[in-house]
């Protein structure tokens, strides 16, 4: 049995009349792949759920009244900077066509985990501000200002000013809502200031006036405003990542403001679950770092992504690295639990351990599902094998017919479906992903297509980000590859120059190929010294 049909089971016997199962994130730029972990493992549970008959709803919330307090690299300085600390559903889309900042990258993510086959129900954080919906709650945290203060000390061992009120109101001047601090509270009235230097990444306009605590006046505190959504949609079951669970952190500060000061029993966490990163590196949305969750629902089918994450138990740090064997991998161990969820249908299971290794891959297979699974067994081409021949270069039809002679009769119209999405991945594996030496653990470029690389050329503006890089990292006292990392999207950022330009132009210069690993980790592998080296010979010539 799988973890969340043993959950699920449990959190039956409580018995409430309604199960509402949440999720939530701050759309402060692209959503790395990280925070899609969070929608399926809930998905997960709320389908767990309903098949043992526990009336169940399924929300994902996006804090979009948040302000905005980091500059993701892909947008311009000059452009984007003055809306620092404004609700990000206040400032505008970087595309035409949405109504906000938030909804455009929320939007990209919802198609993301919709493709995947989650469906929650879509809560607006400035929506239900507006609504009046915590309008009582915000009342409640601030007429109890000084046992929240308490709680803070307590549990976080974070000590608040007397003066320290949690609330967070817009500016009816400026119209930032991350710079102002509120220091008194009449029971009707909170009096603040937009303070000039509060924070780091906004600056107020030192505007001083009172507003009532209403509507879409401001908001909560994260702390305070997460309890407070438990409670104004009554939610019951809401999970989080590590670093929230530990001791003293959000989650816990939460639960005792919910059930202090709220009078709300926190929902059940089920522990909470490990991170999902890639390549080793945790990611940042407001930053800009890591890779989004689009990015990677490109290079894997929607069954294989959704598979990824169900596969992993929740308290494993999933870690996935694109390079190398770990696609074709992947595609090995989902055919591998296909076939079992065959066996189970046609009733091939054996008993003992061995058949509960074989019903919990066909349960993994069953939680993966993004379009109906076949009830009928089916040939599965090893993407491996695919890969083989597309690199000698057999036509689509070739491809058909060796399968065809593998299985011994002809592919039928789902086989035939599946092996063309299989060539599709392929063939992006083989381009980006499959250029590892076994031996250096570096790309070698001898995979890579002579058409992407053989006649490329580097623009101007691809020299003088690789000249403005090296001379950044001569900087550098010592190999630190955060560091690098860091001095690599800073000079991106400067210079203005697009991030698929910029690594194209540094993978070329270092390698001859138009993809790598991570970059901080390939620069320490190279030595820093060869590669300032390497990229001072491209703008040399």
């Amino acid at each position: 049995m799988i973890w969340a049909d043993r959950e699920a089971k449990r959190i039956k016997q409580r018995n409430l009349p309604l199960e509402w199962i949440d999720d939530m994130k701050t759309p402060s730029g692209r959503i790395h792949v990280g925070s899609l972990r969070g929608v399926v493992i809930h998905d997960m549970l709320y389908k767990a759920l309903k098949e043992i008959g526990v009336n169940t709803e399924f929300s994902y919330v996006f804090n979009d009244m948040d302000p905005m307090d980091g500059l993701p690299v892909y947008l311009e300085k000059e452009k984007w900077e003055k809306y620092m600390g404004h609700p990000l559903y206040k400032i505008p889309s970087p595309v035409s066509g949405y109504k906000s900042y938030a909804h455009y990258f929320a939007q990209e993510f919802i198609e993301v985990f919709q493709s995947i086959n989650c469906h929650p129900k879509i809560i607006w954080s400035s929506e239900l501000y507006a609504s009046g919906k915590m309008n009582q709650i915000r009342k409640t945290f601030l007429n109890n200002s000084k046992k929240v203060r308490e709680i803070y000390k307590k549990i976080a061992k974070a000590k608040k000013p007397e003066s320290w009120y949690p609330y967070n109101p817009v500016c009816q001047k400026c119209g930032k809502i991350g710079t102002t601090n509120v220091y008194k509270w009449d029971g009707v009235y909170v009096y603040y200031r937009c303070e000039y230097h509060m924070v780091d990444w906004a600056d107020g306009c030192g505007y001083e006036a009172k507003v009532k605590p209403i509507g879409e006046n401001g908001k909560l505190p994260w702390k305070l405003d997460w309890p407070g959504h438990w409670k104004a949609i009554g939610i019951t079951i809401e999970s989080s990542g590590k670093d929230h669970m530990s001791a003293g952190g959000s989650y816990d500060v939460a639960c005792h403001l919910a059930k202090e000061i709220l009078n709300y029993n926190p929902p059940d966490a089920f522990g909470g679950y490990e991170w999902f990163t890639v390549g080793g590196r945790k990611m940042s949305s407001s930053k800009g770092v890591g890779s989004s969750a689009k990015e990677i629902s490109e290079i894997l089918p929607p069954e294989i992504l959704r598979f990824l994450i169900v596969r992993t138990p929740i308290k494993t740090h999933l870690d996935f690295n694109p390079y190398g064997e770990t696609i074709p991998r992947l595609f090995d161990e989902y055919d591998r639990c296909l076939n079992a969820y065959f066996d189970k249908i046609e009733k091939k299971v054996p008993s003992g351990k061995q058949g509960e290794v074989i019903l919990d891959f066909a349960r993994i297979i069953e939680f993966s599902v993004v379009s109906n699974l076949s009830q009928k067994r089916l040939f599965l081409p090893r993407f491996k094998t695919i890969a083989s021949l597309l690199k000698n270069h057999k036509k689509e039809d070739e491809i058909i017919s060796f399968f065809e002679n593998q299985k011994k009769e002809k592919l039928n119209k789902e086989e035939k479906n599946i092996l063309e999405e299989r060539i599709k991945y392929v063939k992006i594996y083989l381009e980006k992903y499959q250029t590892i030496d076994q031996n250096s653990n570096l790309p070698t470029g001898e995979h890579q297509p002579a058409d992407k690389t053989q006649n490329y050329q580097l623009n101007q503006k691809q020299k003088e980000f690789l000249k403005l890089l090296a001379e950044n990292l001569k900087k550098l006292e010592k190999e630190d590859k955060e560091k690098i990392q860091k001095i690599i999207l800073k000079t991106i950022n400067n210079l203005k120059i697009s991030p698929k330009e910029a690594f194209n132009a540094f993978y070329f210069a270092l390698i001859g190929t138009l993809y790598g690993p991570k970059a901080g980790d390939f620069i320490i592998k190279i030595g820093l010294k060869k590669s300032i080296e390497k990229l001072q010979k491209i703008f040399k010539e």
